[in-house]
């Protein structure tokens, strides 16, 4: 964000109550009054100095200024125009966004001493179409911020009692439509909202120590069920071994005891480190390239695998291919939903399985959903690929009952 200096003498007008709010502002050097208006004349409520703010209010709420603001001396200020602050806000999530409008509401009504408690939610709606919001989106705004408050106070008694389980989808060889391994999705079966989406849950438990403990919950109980999912592979690909993938968080794998736990993992669970593959996303790597760089140097010494994620999505791809010893590369479903209509998605494709198999790496096609696809990748030369196609996540006895049904 680019800084918006204003310089001003003693005694100029930064802004007059009524006017409307552009900006707020910084004071870098200088100080100035805060004034309202009495009887026709002004009367100073504050004073401020080098370092502190003024202006946000109207700012945040689309509001009128509601005092006049003064130099006492020369000052320069600093501008934060509304644009860059309405940006900022906008990436905020929804419950950090819908506090922010009750306590600026709160703000308001001390500020005007008007009497009674906090406004009710129709009062907030119709704050939020003065404002510009339509009720619809104010509303929705409400549902998220309610919805993930929810969420944050009850995931940290999921995993003790037991509401968070793992759901295993099929990784077929696209050679000849065996099982070649699985990869294990976790899932959130609340009491009350039903089955959560991780995309939901997972950012929230990123942000304080949970995560620790679910990344923890997912090795173990992948592991654990490994015994029961290994029979149902049915024939991988010639010289290839049944796998169970699992996905692992910045927070987790950049921990500096990551590969000396998944290693005791293995070793409690006998299974053997070959059978394991391990999916980073690019996020992942640049949280802590030095950390995850040794992490994954040794785990391959191991002989776990190691996947790169959505290839293709990120920047610096082809970079980590050269500096990190991937053995598998999975194609996003973003590319896969255009091959049949982008020539450049198609060939981005063929690229990459090409670049696979010249450096000894496996691919995994995500996300298909239809056999022309699947005929095409495998005719491109793709070994691996999963989607609702072929399968949709499952639970352990869900899958017996699906792969029962594949034998028949």
């Amino acid at each position: 964000m680019s800084l918006d200096f204003k310089g001003f003498e003693a005694g100029e007008i930064v802004f007059r109550m009524g006017d409307e709010a552009t900006a707020a502002y910084v004071i870098e050097r200088g100080a100035v009054e805060i004034l309202l208006t009495k009887d026709g004349e002004f009367e100073r409520i504050n004073m401020l100095g080098p370092g502190e703010l003024f202006g946000e209010i109207a700012l945040l709420d689309g509001g009128t200024r509601t005092a006049t603001v003064r130099t006492l001396a020369a000052t320069r200020l600093v501008a934060i125009q509304r644009s860059q602050l309405e940006s900022l806000l906008a990436k905020a999530e929804p419950v950090v966004q819908y506090i922010v409008r009750i306590l600026l509401e709160h703000v308001r009504r001390a500020a005007s001493g008007a009497p009674g408690e906090a406004r009710t939610l129709s009062e907030l709606l119709a704050l939020a179409v003065k404002t510009g919001e339509t009720p619809d989106l104010a509303d929705k705004l409400k549902h998220e911020a309610t919805r993930m408050l929810t969420l944050a106070t009850n995931l940290v008694n999921a995993i003790a009692e037991g509401q968070l389980e793992l759901h295993y989808q099929p990784i077929v060889s696209l050679k000849n439509r065996s099982l070649a391994g699985f990869e294990a999705l976790i899932r959130w079966r609340h009491p009350t909202l039903g089955m959560v989406r991780p995309d939901e849950f997972i950012p929230l438990a990123e942000k304080t120590d949970l995560i620790h403990r679910i990344g923890e919950f997912v090795v173990q109980q992948a592991l654990t069920d490994w015994p029961m999912l290994k029979p149902l592979c049915d024939g991988a690909v010639e010289g290839a071994t049944p796998f169970m993938s699992i996905n692992l968080s910045a927070p987790e794998f950049c921990k500096t005891d990551a590969f000396e736990r998944i290693a005791q993992s293995l070793n409690a669970h006998q299974m053997a480190p070959q059978e394991l593959r391990i999916e980073l996303t690019e996020t992942v790597i640049i949280s802590n390239v030095d950390v995850v760089s040794e992490v994954i140097h040794r785990l391959r010494g191991l002989g776990v695998g190691i996947a790169l994620d959505d290839f293709g999505k990120g920047y610096g791809g082809l970079d980590y291919l050269q500096s990190l010893p991937f053995s598998c590369l999975k194609i996003d479903k973003s590319f896969v939903d255009k091959m049949h209509q982008s020539e450049r998605s198609k060939q981005i494709i063929q690229s990459t399985i090409e670049l696979s198999a010249r450096l000894g790496m496996s691919t995994v096609a995500e996300g298909i959903e239809d056999e022309q696809t699947a005929e095409l990748l495998a005719e491109m030369g793709c070994v691996y690929a999963q989607g609702y196609y072929f399968a949709r996540p499952m639970s352990v006895p869900g899958l017996k009952e699906w792969y029962a049904a594949r034998q028949a």
